[in-house]
C-alpha cells in the first residue's frame, strides 16, 4: 500500500498530516507527504481555483502509484480541496480520502467530492480503510469513515473511542523522507529537503517576530473549554467532553523534540501550539520544565487561557525558557462572555491573568491578546466595553484581533443561522478571512491600540459614550471605510520601504 497524504495549508507544520503519516508507517503503510501551501494564505477570497495547471499535474504524477489520496482540510481550504480532488479524478482511477476539522463536523457535504470522509481522529480509521483496500475487503463498515456507494447511499458509521494513551501514538513526521512541496521560487512542486523546510519555517509570523526559526508542537489533544464559536465544542459533542482533553508524557514529548532536532539543527525555539497547555497540572508543567532544561533548553513559546494561568505555573516556564505567551481574551463585554460561554474568565480574571504575566515583563517579549471583532449579536456598548478593558490591560502587550468566523458546527454558527445573522456561508464563512475587519471607529481603536503602545487613559477617552457617539455616527462612516482600504497598502509600502519582512 501507498497512501499520498496532501496538506493545502499556507503552514507547512500540518500536524495532523504527519501524524497519520508516521502512524502508517509504523503499521507498514508507505506513505507521501505533499504539501502545496495555499497561495494566498490568510487573505482569502472567492477564488475556488488555487493552483496553476502545472502544479496540478506535477500532483498527478506524485500520485499516479497510489492506493489512496488522503487530503486535510479546514472549513477555509474547501475550495483547495475541491481543485484538488476533481483534478486527480479526472486523470487517475483511485479513492480519495478527506479528514479533518471540515469533514468532521460536514462529512455528508464532503461526500459531494470526496469518496470517503474521516470523522473525527483518523490514525487507525485510516489504516484499517488501507487494509481494507489492500485486501478489497469493504470500506462500509469502518468506524468513523463515511463512504457514498455507487448508488449513492451515504455509508454512515459512528466514531469510535477516542484514542487515550497518546504515547501508543508514534511523532509527527519530518523525516523529509518522500516528502514534496509546491514551491513558486523553485518553479514547482520539489522535493522537500531540510534545507527548504527551513526557508518555509522562518516565513512564519512568529518566526519573523523572534527572529528564530520555530518548530511547532503539540503536546496533547483537546481543549478544558467550551466556548460557543469554537469548533472544540462541537468536536466534544461528537465524542462526549468526557475524556477529550489528553495528554502525551513528558518522555513522549521530548523524544520528538530530540529528533526533530536531530533532523533540523537550525531549530532556534519551539512553539507549543496546545490550546490550553496551562492546563496541564502543575507537578506535570514543572516535570516538562526539569526535562526541558536537560534535554531541550530553547526558547520555547504556548498559549494560555485565563482560567489556567498561575503564578506557579509562570514562575516554572519562565524558568525553563518561555519567551513569550499567548491567550484568549475575545471580548470585555461581560454580556459578549456570557455568549461566548465565557462567563467564568470574566474581566477580573482576564485582569488577574494579565497581572501575573506582567510581572514578569522583564523576562519576557510583550504577551498577544486575542479579541474577537464583528460579532453579529455585539451592541456598540459592547464594543466600547471591550476598548475600555483593552485601556486597563497592563503594558507591554500586542493585541491580536480577528473578525469573527461562524464555522459549521458551532453553537454561535447554529444560532446566528436561527437569527437570520448568517445567510450565505459562501461568503460569509468558507471565503472570509479573519482578517476582514469592519471598516468602522470601534475597530480603528482596536488597530490604534494593536501594539500596546497608544495612550492607555487617551484609548479610554476616546471609548466614551459621547466620543464614539461623534466619530462613529454616519457622518464618519466613509471616512473609516477610506482609511481601511489604503491601510493595508500604506503598511506594507513602509514596511517595503524600511527592508521588513
Amino acid at each position: 500500500m501507498r497512501v499520498v497524504l496532501i496538506s493545502p495549508y499556507p503552514d507547512i507544520t500540518a500536524f495532523g498530516v504527519r501524524a497519520i503519516s508516521s502512524f502508517l508507517r509504523q503499521n507498514g503503510v508507505a506513505t507521501r507527504l505533499v504539501f502545496l501551501p495555499d497561495p494566498l494564505g490568510d487573505a482569502l477570497t472567492d477564488q475556488p481555483e488555487r493552483y496553476p495547471a502545472g502544479t496540478l499535474d506535477a500532483l498527478t504524477n506524485l500520485c499516479r502509484d497510489a492506493d489512496l489520496v488522503g487530503i486535510s482540510l479546514m472549513t477555509n481550504y474547501m475550495d483547495n480541496a475541491v481543485q484538488i480532488t476533481r483534478s486527480l479524478r479526472a486523470r487517475l482511477r483511485l479513492p480519495v480520502l478527506w479528514g479533518g476539522v471540515h469533514p468532521t463536523i460536514r462529512p455528508r457535504e464532503c461526500l459531494d467530492t470526496a469518496d470517503m470522509v474521516c470523522v473525527g481522529d483518523g490514525e487507525e480509521a485510516i489504516l484499517d480503510v488501507c487494509l481494507a483496500l489492500e485486501t478489497g475487503g469493504p470500506v462500509t463498515g469502518i468506524a468513523n469513515i463515511w463512504s457514498k456507494g455507487p448508488d449513492g447511499v451515504v455509508a454512515e458509521n459512528p466514531v469510535r473511542p477516542l484514542t487515550t494513551d497518546l504515547d501508543a501514538l508514534p511523532p509527527p513526521d519530518w523525516s523529509h523522507e518522500d516528502h514534496y512541496i509546491w514551491d513558486e521560487t523553485a518553479g514547482g512542486i520539489v522535493p522537500l529537503t531540510p534545507a527548504v523546510t527551513e526557508r518555509f519555517l522562518a516565513g512564519g509570523t512568529v518566526s519573523k517576530m523572534l527572529g528564530r526559526v520555530g518548530y511547532q508542537t503539540m503536546t496533547g489533544r483537546g481543549c478544558p473549554h467550551r466556548c460557543a464559536y469554537c469548533v472544540n465544542d462541537a468536536i466534544k459533542s461528537l465524542y462526549g467532553a468526557k475524556g477529550y482533553l489528553r495528554w502525551r508524557s513528558v518522555a513522549h514529548v521530548m523524544d520528538e523534540l530530540a529528533e526533530a532536532r536531530r533532523i533540523m539543527p537550525f531549530i532556534g525555539y519551539v512553539w507549543i501550539s496546545d490550546d490550553a497547555f496551562f492546563a496541564r497540572p502543575l507537578e506535570e508543567i514543572r516535570d516538562f520544565c526539569k526535562a526541558w532544561k536537560e534535554r531541550v533548553a530553547l526558547p520555547f513559546t504556548c498559549l494560555g487561557s485565563p482560567a489556567t494561568i498561575t503564578r506557579e505555573k509562570m514562575d516554572a516556564l519562565v524558568d525553563a525558557g518561555m519567551i513569550y505567551l499567548q491567550m484568549g481574551v475575545q471580548t470585555g463585554s461581560p454580556r459578549i462572555q456570557e455568549l461566548f460561554n465565557r462567563k467564568a474568565m470574566g474581566n477580573d480574571k482576564m485582569l488577574a491573568a494579565m497581572r501575573i504575566i506582567n510581572s514578569y515583563r522583564d523576562r519576557l517579549l510583550p504577551p498577544s491578546y486575542d479579541f474577537i471583532l464583528d460579532t453579529p449579536y455585539e451592541t456598540v456598548r459592547d464594543r466600547l466595553d471591550s476598548i475600555r478593558f483593552i485601556a486597563r490591560i497592563p503594558k507591554p502587550f500586542r493585541l491580536q484581533p480577528f473578525s469573527l468566523v461562524l464555522y459549521p458546527g458551532t453553537k454561535l454558527a447554529a444560532m446566528a443561522v436561527a437569527d437570520g445573522y448568517l445567510t450565505d456561508e459562501r461568503s460569509q464563512v468558507y471565503t472570509k478571512s479573519y482578517t476582514m475587519r469592519r471598516p468602522d471607529y470601534c475597530n480603528f481603536l482596536i488597530l490604534l491600540a494593536k501594539g500596546g503602545r497608544f495612550p492607555s487613559g487617551l484609548l479610554a477617552f476616546c471609548a466614551r459614550d459621547d466620543v464614539a457617539k461623534v466619530f462613529g455616527s454616519k457622518l464618519f462612516r466613509p471616512f473609516w471605510a477610506l482609511t481601511f482600504a489604503v491601510a493595508g497598502p500604506a503598511k506594507r509600502l513602509v514596511r517595503k520601504l524600511l527592508g521588513r519582512p
